[in-house]
């Protein structure tokens, strides 16, 4: 069964005729793709959490924290997008969350203005706020993204993204 990003309207090919809201409670409450479950404190590596990969494009996910894992509200994860791969516009509902850029270069358009990422680069979205996330084409980009309740609704203005386990993933 596919994990998170499932629309109202289910899968399409293109572009959305109409925004599709997806609630996020499926990554945020998910076992799959999730080490250490059980509250309190707990260390793990992150080559022990299996990977997500999205059925659409050249993105992988690693769940690290959620309220399977902590019984906590948030939500952290450990994004990777392929050279040239790229996120579906979109925007979360009721919620800010922000980015922490690890390695790679790319860039996000937050409201219809561009900006570069790069390693070290920090991007707080605030709720409401139309994204779109592009690795360059050249090489990988990969960060940390932290939502602090990963009870969430998830507004795609574009291709809404649906995340499956990864079989070649680790």
């Amino acid at each position: 069964m596919p994990v998170g990003c499932e629309g109202e309207r289910g899968m399409e090919e293109t572009k959305t005729e109409a925004p599709v809201t997806v609630p996020h409670h499926r990554l945020f409450e998910t076992t799959v793709g999730v080490v250490g479950q059980g509250t309190g404190s707990k260390l793990f590596n992150v080559d022990e959490i299996p990977e997500l990969g999205s059925v659409h494009d050249g993105r992988q996910k690693k769940i690290l924290l959620n309220a399977t894992n902590t019984g906590s509200p948030l939500l952290v994860d450990l994004v990777s997008y392929a050279p040239g791969a790229t996120s579906p516009l979109h925007f979360h509902r009721d919620i800010d969350h922000f980015f922490f850029v690890l390695d790679g270069r790319g860039r996000i358009v937050i409201n219809g203005r561009e900006n570069p990422l790069r390693a070290g680069s920090v991007v707080w979205i605030a709720s409401g706020d139309a994204h779109k996330v592009y690795a360059d084409a050249d090489g990988a980009l990969t960060f940390l993204e932290y939502f602090s309740r990963g009870e969430h609704e998830t507004v795609f203005l574009e291709q809404a993204c649906e995340w499956r386990p990864n079989p070649a993933g680790v």
